[in-house]
This record gives C-alpha cells, sequence and structure tokens, in this order.
C-alpha cells in the first residue's frame, strides 16, 4: 500500500540518526532514554538544525552547542565526549601577554573555531544571540526579527537562521543545507555538542552506563538513582557527547555561485504552427538560440519576441521597495533586470534569449504560466531602438507624467523657495516610481493604481508656499482649494485643476480609500473613466493630470519671466508657452 507523505504528520522514517544506529541499553527505566535527542543527530541534515540551546524545567534541562574545526582535524575533534571549543566566544587577556581573541582556539593538534552562542553580557536583560560572521557574509545576511535572511538571485528572502529566547533559555537553528555548502567552501566541519540530563520519578535501580562511537559520532549515557542528588525526580540520565557535519555543495547556493549553476532552460511559446493550430515551443537557453552572426538562418534568433498576459508583473508591482518597474524594464534591487516592453494591445513581451540570460530561474515557472501565443503587434518605438537602430522612445504615459511633476516642482521651487509637490518619501515613493498601472480589469486593480496617483498629486500637495503666495484665501480652504486659487490667481483657468478635483471625488466616492457608495458611477463619470477598460481609464487620468500639470509649469514660467524683469536670468528654465 502506498502512503503519501504528510510533513509533520506522516514522514518516511529516513534512517542513519543515532537513534537508528545506537540501541538502547537493557534494564534502563522507561523515560530516560534520550531517543528524541539522539533521532536529531545525523551527518546528514537536510532541514533544519539546532547550533544553540539552553533550558531548565522539572524533567529536563541540557542544551547544545557548535564549533568549526579544519575538515583534516575531525577525528581528533571527536576523541572524546567532553565538549570542545569552550573559552571560544570570550576574549581573555593573559600575563604572559596572550591575547585570546575568542574566535579561534589552538591546541597541539586542534584548531576550534567560533560560529554561535547567546552571551549574557552585563547591563542586558536577555541574552545576546551571535553568530560567525564570516558564515554571515558568505550569504550576504541580514538580521530579521528573531534571526537572519539571504536573498536569492532572484530576490526571493530565504531564512537562514531562527531562533527563540526567553529570560534564560534559547534556541538556535540555522538551515542545514545553507550551512553544509558553507563548509564546504570553507573547509571546515561543525562540530555539533549534546549535553541534555532527563529527570524521573521512579523507585531505585542498578546504575547503566553505554557509549557510541563511529566515524562521525562519539556520545557517553549513563543512568542511576540519587535521591541526594535529585530529591524530587532522583532518577535521571545524561547524554554527551558531539558529532560532525561535513561539508557539501547542495542545492543552496550564495547568490554569485547560483549564476554559474547548470540549469535546465524551459521552453515558452513564441508563435502557432498554422497547419495543427498548436504553439510553437523554443528553450530560451542563449546557446542554443540564433544571432546575426550565425552562417545560416536554422537557429531561432536570440531576439524572438514572447508574450505574456499583464497579470505576470503583479507579483513585482506588490512589493515596489524591492521591484522597480517602468514601461520598458522589471528589475530587483541591484540583483537582476530584464528588458520589457507593451505591445499594442497590452501584453508584455521579452526576447526569448533574455528570458534564459536576464531572468534567473526561481521566476521562469512564473513567467511561463502567463505565457501566450504572439497577438498585436510590436511596441514600435522598441522594434525602431533594437531592429533598425534608431533613437525612438515608446509610449510611456506614466513616465511623463513624473517628469511633468518634477518639472512643476522645479520651475515652483525657483520662483516661490518650496515646490507646490512635495518630496515623496517612504512607500509612497517606492509606489509611485514603479507605478505601472492596473495589471488585471478587477476593479480593485484601477482603484490601487488610482490611489497611488491621488498620494502622490493631491495628499504631496504642498501647502506652505501657496499660502504665502495668495493675495487671499478663506480659513477652511484645503490643499486642492488653494492650488486652484493660485492657478486662477497666475492666470489660470477655473478647471485647469479639473482632474485633480475629480480624482480626489472618485477616491471618496468611487471606493478606492472608503466603501463604495451610490455615487460611484456618478464619480466615475465626473473622472471620464465610465465604460473604460482598467488599462485605458488609467491612462486617461494619467495623461489628463500630466497635462494639467504641463499647464501649471507654463503659467508658473511665465510669472517666473515677470519676475525676472523680461530678461533670461541664466536658470534652466522652460521658456513660456507659445499660447
Amino acid at each position: 500500500m502506498s502512503m503519501p507523505s504528510i510533513p509533520g504528520y506522516l514522514e518516511p522514517h529516513r534512517g542513519g540518526t543515532l537513534a537508528d544506529l545506537w540501541t538502547e541499553p537493557e534494564n534502563i527505566p522507561s523515560g530516560l532514554w534520550p531517543a528524541k535527542h539522539l533521532r536529531k543527530a545525523s551527518p546528514y541534515p537536510a532541514e533544519w538544525l539546532t547550533i544553540e540551546e539552553h533550558f531548565f524545567t522539572e524533567a529536563e534541562h541540557g542544551g547544545t552547542g557548535c564549533v568549526l574545526v579544519p575538515s583534516h582535524q575531525t577525528s581528533e575533534s571527536i576523541e572524546g565526549t567532553t565538549w570542545i571549543g569552550r573559552d571560544l566566544g570570550d576574549v581573555a587577556v593573559w600575563n604572559t601577554e596572550r591575547f585570546d581573541n575568542g574566535l579561534t582556539l589552538e591546541s597541539e593538534n586542534l584548531t576550534t573555531e567560533f560560529f554561535a552562542q547567546a552571551r549574557r553580557p552585563s547591563g542586558s536583560t536577555s541574552p545576546v544571540i551571535e553568530l560567525s560572521h564570516t558564515f554571515l557574509w558568505y550569504w550576504d545576511a541580514f538580521p530579521v526579527k528573531s534571526g537572519w535572511s539571504y536573498l536569492n538571485r532572484a530576490g526571493r528572502e530565504q531564512e537562514l537562521v531562527r531562533w527563540k529566547q526567553t529570560d534564560d533559555s534559547w534556541k538556535v537553528e540555522v538551515r542545514a543545507l545553507e550551512l553544509r555548502s558553507f563548509l564546504a567552501d570553507s573547509k571546515r566541519s561543525a562540530i555539533i555538542q549534546f549535553d541534555y540530563v532527563t529527570k524521573i520519578e521512579h523507585e531505585p535501580f542498578e546504575r547503566v552506563d553505554d557509549s557510541f562511537r563511529n566515524e562521525w559520532a562519539h556520545l557517553d549515557f549513563h543512568c542511576l538513582h540519587d535521591r541526594g542528588m535529585m530529591s524530587d525526580r532522583p532518577a535521571f540520565s545524561r547524554l554527551v557527547g558531539q558529532y560532525i557535519i561535513s561539508g557539501l555543495k547542495t542545492s543552496r547556493l550564495p547568490r554569485w555561485e547560483e549564476r554559474q549553476q547548470d540549469r535546465d532552460y524551459p521552453t515558452f511559446i513564441y508563435g502557432v504552427d498554422t497547419e495543427s493550430g498548436k504553439p510553437l515551443t523554443h528553450t530560451c537557453d542563449p546557446d542554443n538560440l540564433g544571432t546575426y552572426f550565425d552562417k545560416d538562418g536554422t537557429r531561432l534568433h536570440y531576439l524572438t519576441p514572447v508574450y505574456f498576459k499583464r497579470e505576470v508583473l503583479q507579483p513585482y508591482a506588490a512589493e515596489p521597495a524591492r521591484y522597480s518597474l517602468s514601461s520598458n524594464r522589471l528589475s530587483c534591487l541591484n540583483l537582476w533586470g530584464i528588458s520589457i516592453s507593451f505591445n499594442s494591445i497590452g501584453l508584455v513581451e521579452a526576447y526569448l534569449g533574455d528570458l534564459g540570460r536576464d531572468l534567473p530561474s526561481d521566476e521562469w515557472g512564473h513567467w511561463r504560466s502567463y505565457n501566450v501565443p504572439p497577438e498585436g503587434k510590436m511596441d514600435e518605438g522598441r522594434f525602431r531602438r533594437d531592429f533598425l537602430g534608431q533613437w525612438a522612445s515608446s509610449k510611456d504615459v506614466i513616465g511623463d507624467l513624473r517628469r511633468a511633476r518634477a518639472q512643476a516642482s522645479k520651475v515652483s521651487s525657483e520662483l516661490l523657495g518650496s515646490p507646490l509637490w512635495k518630496p515623496l518619501d517612504g512607500d509612497i515613493a517606492a509606489e509611485f516610481q514603479s507605478l505601472i498601472g492596473p495589471l488585471t480589469e478587477d476593479p480593485a486593480a484601477l482603484g490601487a493604481s488610482l490611489l497611488v496617483l491621488t498620494k502622490a498629486m493631491i495628499d504631496a500637495i504642498n501647502n506652505s508656499p501657496l499660502k504665502s503666495s495668495l493675495d487671499s484665501y478663506d480659513k477652511g480652504d484645503q490643499s486642492l482649494r488653494l492650488l486652484q486659487r493660485y492657478v486662477q490667481q497666475i492666470g489660470g483657468e477655473p478647471d485647469t485643476t479639473a482632474i485633480l478635483f475629480n480624482l480626489q471625488g472618485f477616491r471618496s466616492r468611487g471606493g478606492i480609500a472608503h466603501l463604495a457608495g451610490s455615487q460611484k458611477a456618478k464619480a466615475a463619470a465626473d473622472l471620464g473613466i465610465e465604460g473604460l477598460s482598467n488599462i485605458d481609464a488609467f491612462e486617461s487620468v494619467v495623461t489628463r493630470i500630466t497635462s494639467c500639470l504641463s499647464d501649471v509649469t507654463d503659467l508658473l514660467n511665465r510669472e517666473l519671466h515677470k519676475k525676472s524683469g523680461g530678461e533670461s536670468d541664466g536658470k534652466s528654465i522652460d521658456p513660456p508657452s507659445s499660447d
């Protein structure tokens, strides 16, 4: 009968632990044989590994420690069962002028190195967890709550170390595969050291002693009854010793080694067979794609466009602090980036070779799930740049808005002493910089994009220069009304800023920031997006805000020109509009 493997409930017994290899001695009272600790000891751990532990309860006390030794000294490190490297993690200055830095201890035939500890410095109310900096640097790790993590090549956060602690107990665990890869590259072995005491109530019995030793472990065990030592639980056992974990290059590798890893390149749909109607697929392995230097045209070209639904960008748009999105590029921090564009019907397009070269292997599965056959026309600007070698721009409505906002802020700073729109910071800065518009037809997708616009274009209006420049205003005027008054004061029309009022109205009545009410349809109509698809509605709003900013900038330039007496002051400000 076949049984499924259910983590935490039904798991196959993998064998090879000390519990499998060390037979329980006879005549031991039930509860004193430390089987649960022996099951944790294996030379080939693959999940979480305890490297530092301390606790004390009525039924049990003890803990675990870990030090490193050079790989060629592993046999010497387990000659005995007494813990080695006990003085690591402490600095000592001797009368002989010897200085022990706490990182390395040398003896006649053994070198031990610090790896982890929980230290109690004077003045601290709780233990301080400390780990080998070399190990953390190897993984380019960063601290998180109760542990350390790192980013893989795809930019995905990976847990590396985790711990739980109280004022008088702690448990520190490390991901075993990451530890073994580190050990392999550093040519070190980890020595995991046990010392556990189990206590029970039991009638007197004869003392039992036993030991276990093989090429990777050496431990002692004894149990006895001694009411004078432990009156409440006079029967107790002790397990003490150590075992070796050797280095091995596992599937978990630092980013710089991931790049060199052999990989199985997936295939992507790039066309349709007209006879069978079935999709045509091809590997994205750059080495198996054609170039302009091929002798013939038998290989599919590196620059073959591949198409994806817009939804493929959703997980990246959801994390603007980590991923940067624009009309022509997707990138993750300083880790990776790939050129993209949007074709005539809104599909995301990327070159087949770039998918293999620039997209991390962890991302391939996600992109394949949104891969569709070609439809529509390639972005003209991209075609002219990439295939005709011409200087050409692509449609970029949100980029135009960002540039218009920056220009309006620059000119208003010159004229008023501070910008009409405050610089963005924190989360909203990242959201506005990576804003790409709605990626699905879900109403919530449009609402989220318009909310970012509202925060960047309305909430960020700077009231101070407006109030100091207005001839008059009412005490209750809010930022939008102040901006409208100022625009009219310098020659603008009452409806110059109408798009901003309509956007604010949609936020209030359209269900963006509050529950949608009966006036949602009217709010959409006022904003001019009723009946439009999400992307068309978004681009319509963005284009009109950009036009509003351009008009305001022209008015500001005109005022600046008047202020300078109609003469150039040498500053790089746009000339007044010819309208």
